[in-house]
């Protein structure tokens, strides 16, 4: 994970019926609260044409460069993708795979600063509605009467958090640095296998770019490069061409656009992050 900076203006539709619809559904609540806490009752049930709205996910996108705002996968050209709510709307589990409780924070279903760009593993396998709070006995906001700012969550906010200080990298291994960081781990999943084995790919990726990125490819040529020319069938300004290309992957690996680039700078931090 890397601090994502949202942009602004706020993207239509979400100040517009985002805001309308908003407070309908705080209207309902104010209207029933005891039938809006009922297991399994719909009555506060978002519209997702309204966040999913193309120009939201436009701008999500944008802000995160294509990548998972949690796992940081570049996983668009397989996946559409999800609208995410960092403070689920529909409800919310304290514990892990525990109760499902009513209500969620509907009145954030359509709040620019609750809305992420994700995986759907991420989303859907694991994040889900786990929203667990340090304090959830004493703050847990119910209501849109209520003060989210007294929360203690334990799950890392994209935008809110320096994820750096909480969680860090050994090669490909992610490891917590807190409570914080061992709930984000567990809670969006970025101990998964295939997740640990996409990292693993490209840090040797990477590690390679760096070794090709060392040949100069000039007259007289050094037995390595000529070998490199000859099994790739490359003319001596290709490979420079190649090696060129492998610094610009080696020296742009930390910024925000690249994937993994939290992953990238905890085992690299002499490298530029812009």
């Amino acid at each position: 994970m890397i601090q994502i900076a949202k942009s602004r203006p706020i993207p239509a539709p979400l100040p517009t019926r985002g805001t309308r619809h908003r407070q309908q559904l705080e209207a309902l609540h104010t209207a029933d609260p005891a039938a809006c806490e009922v297991p399994d009752n719909t009555i506060l049930h978002s519209r997702d044409g309204i966040y999913n709205d193309t120009g939201v996910k436009t701008q999500l996108r944008a802000d995160q460069h294509d990548k998972c705002c949690y796992c940081e996968s570049l996983f668009t050209a397989t996946s559409y993708g999800d609208v995410e709510h960092f403070r689920p709307k529909a409800g919310y589990q304290q514990e892990w795979e525990g109760p499902l409780h009513k209500p969620g924070y509907y009145w954030l279903a359509y709040d620019w600063n609750n809305l992420f760009f994700s995986c759907q593993i991420c989303n859907q396998d694991y994040k889900g509605n786990y929203f667990p709070l340090a304090n959830h006995a004493a703050a847990r906001a119910k209501t849109h009467h209520d003060d989210i700012s007294q929360e203690k969550p334990l799950l890392l906010n994209p935008a809110l958090d320096a994820p750096q200080h909480h969680l860090t990298f050994v090669k490909d291994a992610i490891k917590d640095l807190d409570d914080r960081g061992k709930a984000s781990i567990k809670g969006y999943g970025l101990d998964r296998p295939e997740l640990i084995k996409s990292r693993v790919d490209h840090l040797k990726g990477l590690q390679y770019a760096r070794m090709v990125g060392a040949f100069k490819f000039t007259l007289p040529l050094d037995p390595r490069e000529d070998e490199f020319l000859q099994e790739l069938n490359l003319t001596i300004a290709e490979g420079k061409q190649a090696a060129a290309e492998a610094t610009r992957l080696w020296r742009e690996a930390a910024f925000d656009a690249a994937e993994f680039a939290g992953m990238v700078r905890a085992n690299f931090p002499h490298l530029p992050q812009q």
